[in-house]
């Protein structure tokens, strides 16, 4: 991820959307200062406990708490999924990277089938309720072009996953495993996922999209 990201070191690596800090953390070693935004107060306490040296801030990322042209890298990881209306976010991702800077963005993506999509993001419902929309590539450079950012570099990764590792008991209460079990069984093959029965696993694969971008 730092590779792909282009650092050359000493830079201020912002993440909005940071949780607990392990992606930021990925970047502790190239950045001079790292600083993670993130709605749950319990998440950033969690990310405090574990990298005491982030400057972590409660915030909302369509109102961020930076001075514009700011940040060298802003980046935003499995986090759009969660914001019904992202660009927003970009906007103002944007207005804070310094006019030489750098955004980058990670997540996971749907098919360009609608149907495929549909199903897809019912699932990921059933899974998890803050969930809003995994939408596919074409969305999300369409709204980094709207949000006024040009894409430098772009990768699509597909990662194969098990449904013990994606709803972990230990995570999950089992009404609502046995719930995605159920819908996967009905609907498995529609959602684009490529789910495969393993034995009482199930093996699927999922997109994540990843885009450097810069403004126009």
């Amino acid at each position: 991820m730092v590779e792909f990201a282009r650092l050359s070191g000493g830079e201020t690596v912002l993440e909005v959307g940071a949780g607990t800090g392990n992606f930021l953390n990925l970047f502790q070693r190239a950045a001079r200062r790292l600083v993670g935004v993130d709605l749950t107060p319990a998440m950033l306490y969690e990310a405090r406990r574990q990298w005491p040296d982030m400057e972590l801030i409660v915030a909302d990322g369509a109102r961020l708490p930076l001075e514009s042209s700011s940040v060298e890298l802003v980046a935003t990881a499995q986090t759009l999924h969660h914001i019904w209306e992202p660009l927003p976010v970009l906007k103002e991702m944007r207005r804070v990277m310094a006019s030489e800077g750098k955004l980058l963005v990670v997540d996971q993506v749907a098919t360009e089938r609608f149907e495929e999509a549909v199903m897809m993001n019912k699932l990921e419902t059933v899974r998890d309720p803050s969930h809003a929309s995994s939408r596919p590539p074409s969305a999300l450079r369409t709204l980094l072009r709207v949000a006024g950012l040009d894409i430098a570099a772009e990768k699509l990764v597909d990662e194969e996953g098990r449904l013990s590792q994606w709803m972990s008991p230990q995570e999950f209460p089992a009404a609502r495993i046995e719930k995605v079990r159920d819908f996967i069984d009905e609907h498995g093959p529609t959602t684009g996922m490529d789910f495969r029965r393993d034995g009482d696993d199930y093996v699927f694969t999922r997109l994540r999209f990843m885009a450097l971008a810069r403004s126009h």
